[in-house]
């Protein structure tokens, strides 16, 4: 008898457990225009650290090919210019430059399609 009331109280722990894992879904990272931008200006304020650009260069972006077109742009730039400093300044002069043009594309682009 026992060990019926054991594998039947097991039972209903499984299936409570698959049913919550089912409802809750597994985490989704998603990088948006709002946190490209962010990311951007953090870089260029010298307040980014390395950990924050390779999460951005690393993350895959399937959902917005503007988006991974840019995140490949970037990712050519950190090949060249990319030092990496302990003081906050991930690119050469030359890069945050080039960065700063990127991220006035971005603005850019994300008015214009506000204005749609």
């Amino acid at each position: 008898m026992s060990y019926l009331v054991t594998l039947l109280l097991t039972l209903c722990v499984v299936v409570v457990a698959m049913w919550v894992f089912v409802k809750v879904g597994t985490p989704v990272y998603r990088i948006d225009r709002e946190n490209v931008i962010a990311l951007l200006e953090l870089v260029l304020s010298g307040q980014a650290t390395e950990n924050d650009w390779h999460v951005f260069v690393g993350v895959p972006l399937r959902h917005n090919s503007e988006l991974r077109d840019l995140q490949k742009r970037c990712a050519q730039l950190a090949e060249t210019e990319f030092i990496g400093l302990p003081d906050g300044k991930l690119f050469t002069n030359r890069g945050l430059a080039k960065l700063e043009v990127l991220l006035r594309e971005l603005k850019n682009d994300a008015k214009e399609n506000n204005n749609r």
